[in-house]
């Protein structure tokens, strides 16, 4: 019987269907089921009597006086939904912050943070309450860190000489100016304060912290900018650099260009009793999951690359490209006998996190149908976390150009707050050519 709890991603079975069509279909809802924040963090978070498992980890839950949460980003909800079903009532404090509100199952507090870059309203009243619950606990005290993509949204407050509006535009202005989603992030890790570059487990600087973070493919340690980990100097250096080279570094305020410096005046006292963060899902589990689902439906399965990176139009062309050697290979070189070939890569699409992948989708449409060359493939680009406005996910489906042209995104029915490990890339070849 289909599921149809709140923190199942999707609001009924997935639908029949042969062909192409289905094939795209099911490679997306396999992938977001096989990487959402509530199984991920279920699997991290488990109680057997009075055994606690924290990540890798396991303790006497008696250790504890308090076991409190934090739930950030784009995925919060769903997150939260796994802390509280895993340890119930063990858990004394919890805190969500994110685009979606809390709903009545969990009985703790939220704020409703919008999408988009750093600087939103609502994001300094619910950093000042992530930094004033994690600041509450003591030595004695549990503090399970949820980051997961869109986190950043609320942790990094502005620099000096910034406010939210200012610094949002700033940080566009960069992406703008050549920027990559990357260097962004380390740049919001390097200037930004409030939540992060260590600073959530430096305000819990007496408790026990376990982050557990949903990775979208650029690395956990980036994520919400990296609440529990404190910047490097080379993440500094590379901040500088970047900055210099888009020639934006001699004008930030002189006391923003300080924290750039080797060796800056920030928070030392990152709790003694820190985890390692903790993956609980990301891209590759979301590509082994669409993996198994198109085998059992008589196709055989295939990665491209590990990451596909650069903005939509390059990251169409790589993808296409590679795709139509996997596919070449596959169905030339003693493959399984099978309906076709499915390939698949995840990319950001160079879009940073918190933004809204859907701005790129034409433009991912319009260089992949440009570029297949192979008779009945079809390319498609799915978002893999959903936003509240405009409802569900989104995904664009294409063939060769001239044949349908570029497509516009489509919506794709699925509860938001669920997980979001970047975009999923599929493209799917028959086994024999449509004429």
């Amino acid at each position: 019987m289909f599921d149809r709890s709140p923190a199942n991603p999707f609001p009924g079975p997935t639908p029949e269907g042969k062909g192409a069509d289905a094939m795209h279909a099911t490679a997306f809802r396999a992938a977001v089921e096989g990487a959402d924040a509530y199984h991920g963090v279920r699997s991290a978070l488990r109680r057997d009597g009075p055994t606690v498992r924290l990540g890798n980890r396991f303790a006497p839950i008696a250790r504890f006086r308090e076991i409190a949460f934090v739930s950030v980003g784009n995925a919060a909800i769903s997150a939260a939904y796994g802390a509280h079903d895993a340890l119930g009532s063990a858990i004394t404090q919890g805190y969500m912050a994110g685009p979606n509100p809390v709903p009545p199952e969990i009985p703790f507090r939220g704020t409703v943070v919008p999408p988009g870059r750093p600087g939103r309203a609502g994001a300094d009243a619910a950093l000042a309450d992530i930094l004033e619950l994690a600041a509450g606990l003591g030595e004695k005290d549990l503090l399970v860190l949820l980051v997961t993509p869109g986190a950043v949204v609320t942790l990094a407050a502005p620099p000096p000489g910034f406010d939210g509006p200012a610094w949002s535009e700033w940080l566009s202005s960069l992406s703008a100016a050549g920027a990559s989603s990357a260097e962004v992030a380390v740049v919001v890790r390097a200037l930004g304060r409030g939540g992060v570059g260590g600073r959530v487990a430096a305000a819990a600087s007496a408790a026990e912290v376990l982050p557990l973070v949903v990775d979208r493919g650029e690395g956990g340690v980036r994520v919400g900018g990296g609440p529990s980990v404190a910047v490097s100097p080379t993440e500094r250096a590379e901040a500088r650099a970047t900055l210099e080279r888009l020639g934006r570094l001699a004008g930030l305020p002189a006391e923003a260009r300080a924290t750039l410096a080797p060796d800056p005046s920030l928070p030392r006292s990152i709790s003694r009793k820190l985890h390692r963060p903790v993956a609980v899902a990301g891209p590759s589990e979301a590509l082994r999951s669409a993996g198994d689902a198109i085998t059992t439906r008589g196709y055989t399965s295939r990665l491209a690359a590990m990451t596909i990176g650069g903005n939509a139009p390059t990251a169409a062309a790589d993808f296409v490209d590679r795709a139509d050697g996997v596919v070449a290979s596959a169905l030339g070189g003693g493959a399984p006998k099978s309906k076709g070939v499915v390939v698949f890569a995840p990319s950001t699409l160079n879009v940073p996190e918190g933004d809204d992948e859907r701005t790129q989708f034409v433009a991912f449409a319009a260089a992949a149908s440009a570029r297949i060359r192979r008779r009945g493939m079809t390319v498609g680009v799915y978002q893999t976390g959903a936003l509240p406005e405009p409802k569900g996910a989104a995904g664009v489906v294409v063939d060769a150009a001239g044949s349908a042209g570029p497509a516009v995104p489509r919506p794709l029915a699925m509860r938001p707050g669920i997980t979001d490990v970047g975009c999923l890339l599929v493209a799917v070849a028959p086994s024999e050519p449509t004429p």
